[in-house]
């Protein structure tokens, strides 16, 4: 009689347990509108967006110019809790990547990832995203596009590494794809 009662106690006590969890946030947090998040805006030069509280911006290396050093003025990287560029390599981040009316075409092809999935698309702000998630060298990302006018955007998340991960409902990542803006 006592094990029977031990064994209905622990499966109530895992119920109760998976009862308050939220599957979209780890640890059953309560999910936070995109518009609650504060930050700083950071800016590349030609591209901008918002940094929210802990995590932070990299510039993006300007891998086609003659010059040493130089940054890519349409490219940012915003990773979570990151002290040093290094964490991108360990952390999850959004970055993103801003073209301008000259381009023609910035989806990406879903053949250079395993697992590829089309998601339904994401409007944030004034911008609705297209894309899909997949795996790279077994990295969970998103690959997220949209155009605004003669402008255009692609970006790249990677969603989890080791015990840090982010979604794409994260109040964060949201706020953060809604407060893209460009230098006019």
């Amino acid at each position: 009689m006592k094990k029977i009662f031990a064994l209905m106690l622990a499966m109530v006590m895992c119920f109760a347990i998976f009862a308050g969890c939220d599957p979209a946030e780890p640890g059953g947090n309560e999910i936070q509108n995109p518009e609650d998040i504060t930050g700083e805006v950071y800016d590349a030069g030609n591209v901008s967006a918002l940094v929210p509280d802990g995590w932070k911006a990299f510039p993006v290396m300007d891998v086609f110019s003659d010059e040493e050093g130089a940054t890519d003025p349409d490219a940012l990287q915003i990773c979570k809790g990151a002290e040093t560029e290094w964490d991108i390599l360990i952390k999850p981040y959004v970055q993103i990547n801003h073209y301008g009316p000259d381009t023609t075409n910035i989806t990406p092809s879903k053949d250079w990832y395993d697992d590829a999935e089309d998601i339904d698309p994401i409007t944030t702000g004034s911008y609705t995203w297209n894309g899909f998630t997949g795996t790279s060298l077994d990295a969970p990302l998103a690959i997220l596009w949209t155009e605004d006018g003669d402008h255009k955007y692609q970006i790249t998340i990677l969603l989890g590494t080791g015990d840090d991960a982010i979604t794409l409902s994260d109040a964060d990542v949201l706020a953060i794809l809604a407060s893209i803006d460009v230098a006019d």
